[in-house]
């Protein structure tokens, strides 16, 4: 009896024994297989990068580039604005009057930094002195300036400019209540316009002083024999280009 319980004993050992040994035979092909399994992916990944990395680099497409539209070198607009008009004398004191000028202008070469501009505006300049009844002259006024351009050169940007130069002022009527009175005065004066702007995109703001440089009254007006014009005006404007 011992020694079938002794063989049954022996028979059992070595099944367990084989059986541990079949499991850790199994486990171990398995792990493996898992880790040539993982080898293989991570080899082939490296194919890949190393085939990437090996691989000419494609340059990436260069941004577009940003339009900006410069502004035409041959401008062309209007500007409009008051007008205020004193005159000098030795002795006789005038008032400032407001009267308005606009008209048009054209050039200036806002695409670059210098250019020549010349307007044609229409100029209401009223006269009042003490003691003496009040005079509107309304002339044609001829501007040739010189404008010198700072900032932005396009349309959509910003530009601070300088205007300098001789302007031409043809008399046109002169009136003293209702009665033409143009006769009195010359029929050109001229003298020097300076004067600064700012144009944001297609608009402008202009402040600019007329110094005029020869006596317009051709006859004895009282005891008044010498006058000069001054003006100063604020101009708002367009430009079309």
């Amino acid at each position: 009896m011992f020694r079938q319980w002794r063989s049954v004993v022996f028979v059992v050992i070595v099944a367990l024994v084989a059986l541990v040994t079949f499991a850790g035979s199994a486990r171990a092909q398995a792990t493996d297989s898992s880790q040539g399994t993982a080898l293989s992916a991570v080899a082939d990944d490296m194919t890949d990068a190393g085939f990437q990395a090996g691989a000419p680099a494609t340059p990436p497409p260069p941004p577009p580039a940003a339009s900006y539209p410069h502004s035409e070198g041959f401008g062309i607009g209007a500007k409009i604005g008051p007008l205020f008009s004193s005159y000098s004398n030795a002795t006789t004191s005038f008032d400032t009057k407001t009267g308005w000028e606009g008209g048009i202008w054209f050039g200036g070469n806002r695409g670059g930094v210098v250019g020549v501009e010349g307007e044609v505006l229409y100029a209401q300049k009223n006269q009042q002195c003490t003691g003496c009844t009040g005079t509107t002259l309304q002339y044609l006024e001829i501007p040739i300036l010189v404008r010198v351009n700072i900032g932005s050169h396009s349309r959509n940007g910003v530009s601070v400019y300088g205007l300098v130069g001789p302007v031409f002022d043809v008399n046109l009527k002169a009136k003293q209540n209702n009665l033409d009175v143009k006769s009195n005065y010359e029929s050109l004066d001229y003298g020097i316009l300076g004067g600064v702007g700012i144009e944001i995109t297609r608009f402008l703001v202009e402040a600019r002083y007329n110094w005029g440089l020869l006596n317009i009254a051709k006859n004895s007006i009282g005891s008044t024999t010498d006058i000069k014009s001054r003006s100063f005006a604020v101009l708002f404007g367009v430009r079309f280009n």
